[in-house]
């Protein structure tokens, strides 16, 4: 696989992408788990991380808020069911208020990001799953195939600065 490319499949009621970056697997996990990491790639480049906190613990909460280029505000909050260091993160994550209540604006899915050894690096293996294929379908409209390809583009080109 194409280091700068990314692979998404959908099926019943959700999407994967991939693709293998070019840093080992603690320095990924760190970039998916750090807000000075996310801050600098998660997101579309026109909707940027303008704050964001991690309680980066089972139970824990990633509060952030979105700017989009044309002024809009989008906030979120992931809440992590499972960390495996250096190899697996799984959050459950719906839209919210600047106070981190949850708000139903657009679909909810739990994320499941998987990390494996690479020759190139590390493969991240990302995996959405909504309550229905209807709220995938919404998603997919909202652009999140487009906006998460993005961010891994921003995420390969922070990684390989790094190195």
């Amino acid at each position: 696989m194409n280091a700068n490319a990314t692979t998404e499949q959908r099926d019943a009621a959700g999407i994967r992408l991939s693709r293998v970056l070019p840093a080992n697997a603690p320095t990924v996990f760190r970039a998916l788990s750090e807000p000075e990491h996310l801050m600098r790639w998660w997101g579309p480049p026109n909707c940027r991380v303008v704050e964001c906190t991690v309680d980066f613990t089972v139970g824990g909460i990633w509060h952030y808020r979105l700017a989009s280029s044309d002024g809009a505000q989008h906030w979120s909050r992931a809440v992590y069911r499972e960390i495996v260091p250096d190899s697996r993160i799984v959050y459950a994550e719906t839209g919210s208020d600047a106070a981190g209540s949850v708000v139903h604006d657009r679909p909810a899915a739990v994320g499941t990001l998987t990390l494996t050894p690479d020759p190139d690096g590390t493969r991240l293996d990302v995996r959405l799953v909504f309550v229905s294929p209807l709220e995938r379908d919404n998603a997919v409209a909202n652009g999140v195939e487009a906006g998460f390809t993005a961010a891994l583009d921003q995420l390969t080109e922070l990684l390989s600065s790094a190195a």
